[in-house]
């Protein structure tokens, strides 16, 4: 009843709009007849449904819809319709086929793999902490309206310890804020809170007993300074005792799964109570050892198509594969990503909340095809599509802040869609099939 009378207001809304020929000669307007739209609230789909947009915002989604004079009119038929992925971890612009380096990090760079993520259908990234100068200027020509790829957010750059992890990985000299006390790191966070980052990003993970770690009273110090600015912080973490004692400290998001043991119901209900949100990554936790089985996916065009041909052969080669076994932590990488399914699991069951990322961006982490990949893994922990893709857009959106105008096909907010030539409640996988990606109103991507 609710929805029925919410679409009816929405049809006079409509009914009032066709009457004011003025301001429709000046729109740009688009309207996507009879498909299946699935809008990111959990809702049923709804079926023989247009999508109305006007100048690059939602008027109206409804099973009749007026056509506007002048309108662009796409058919839908056959078609299904959902939100822009949003991927709440992602890094950009370190990386050239399988090398990560400082020096690879220039506005090109980034813009390119803005445009990767998009033409996936990934309308959204925020990017987790191993940002520089070109991203904050992409950012500010962004929002002034200026759209090159993806949406982008960054946390800047994040914290670890002196010597910890990520700064003592190839290539990432000088990319993490190395801090040793309270005091400098509090310092630090007002560096961030100047540059308005989107998110402030902490590493607490001493990478399985080889390093140091951020300890709790430098971390509860960025989270208190961070906090005084009203930005979130979000944790790359490992151990459910981390986990604990980061939400204890007023965690606003956890970037990773817990992985080294099973979730308790002391975590839970600290998640529920402070209202920390969890971001699997569980494509992450496979790329560390599925080089050494030669997915099947390597030969899917969607995957080939979209990505850099000397990355692809790369992590074909028997080097890699060689590479990836050699790793002294092979033989507990598939239960690490057994264990983050475990717990992804248990915390949705629990009604924790669940946001969407993927950790793509570093080598081998292929950006835009991980998100969809991310999407079947989390299928295959226990959740229905539909609790997928509401991770992937509305949870995403709303644990960022942006969900005014962004993470749901509903009136008022910016248009970023994928139009998909099969329905992924029936098959998750099917969010590969793009027909095509719309971004403000703008179809930007076509099938690769």
């Amino acid at each position: 009843m609710i929805r029925a009378a919410c679409r009816s207001a929405l049809l006079l809304g409509l009914f009032a709009l066709l009457f004011a020929p003025a301001f429709l000669l000046a729109a740009e307007v688009v309207v996507i007849k009879n498909a299946r739209v699935i809008d990111g609230t959990g809702d049923a789909p709804l079926e023989g449904a247009s999508v109305l947009v006007v100048d690059g915002r939602v008027r109206a989604v409804a099973t009749k819809v007026a056509v506007p004079k002048g309108a662009t009119v796409v058919d839908g038929t056959g078609k299904t319709i959902i939100p822009g992925l949003f991927n709440l971890h992602g890094h950009i612009g370190l990386v050239k086929g399988l090398a990560q380096a400082r020096q690879n990090y220039t506005r090109e760079n980034v813009l390119e793999q803005l445009r990767r993520y998009l033409q996936y259908g990934v309308t959204s990234v925020l990017s987790l902490g191993t940002d520089f100068e070109p991203m904050f200027a992409i950012r500010a020509e962004q929002r002034g309206g200026k759209l090159d790829g993806a949406r982008v957010y960054t946390a800047g750059r994040g914290f670890t310890v002196k010597g910890g992890y990520p700064a003592v990985l190839p290539g990432m000299a000088g990319v993490a804020r190395e801090v040793s006390t309270a005091e400098e790191a509090r310092r630090q966070v007002e560096e961030l809170a100047v540059q308005r980052v989107d998110v402030v990003k902490v590493w607490v993970d001493d990478h399985l007993g080889r390093y140091e770690k951020l300890p709790p009273p430098i971390y509860s110090a960025i989270i208190e300074q961070a906090h005084k600015h009203r930005l979130k912080v979000m944790a790359h973490l490992f151990s459910l005792n981390d986990a604990k004692g980061l939400v204890e400290a007023g965690l606003d998001g956890m970037a990773h799964s817990i992985r080294d043991t099973d979730i308790d119901d002391e975590l839970v209900a600290r998640l529920k109570k402070r209202g920390t949100f969890a971001v699997p990554t569980l494509a992450r936790d496979a790329s560390l050892f599925i080089y050494a089985d030669s997915p099947s996916w390597l030969d899917d065009p969607f995957f080939v198509k979209g990505q850099p041909a000397d990355a692809v052969a790369g992590v074909r080669s028997e080097a890699y594969k060689k590479r990836v076994v050699d790793d002294p932590d092979y033989p507990k990488l598939r239960g690490f990503l057994t264990q983050a399914q475990r717990n992804l699991r248990r915390l949705h069951d629990s009604g924790v909340r669940i946001a969407f990322g993927t950790d793509s961006g570093p080598p081998a982490r292929f950006q835009g095809w991980f998100e969809h990949w991310e999407l079947q893994l989390m299928v295959e922990a226990g959740l229905q599509p539909m609790d997928a893709l509401v991770a992937a857009t509305r949870t995403s959106a709303e644990a960022l802040g942006v969900a005014r105008d962004l993470g749901t096909l509903q009136p008022g907010k910016h248009a970023d869609f994928v139009i998909l030539d099969a329905n992924p409640l029936d098959d998750i996988r099917n969010t590969r099939k793009i027909h095509s990606v719309w971004q403000a109103g703008r179809k930007v991507a076509d099938r690769l």
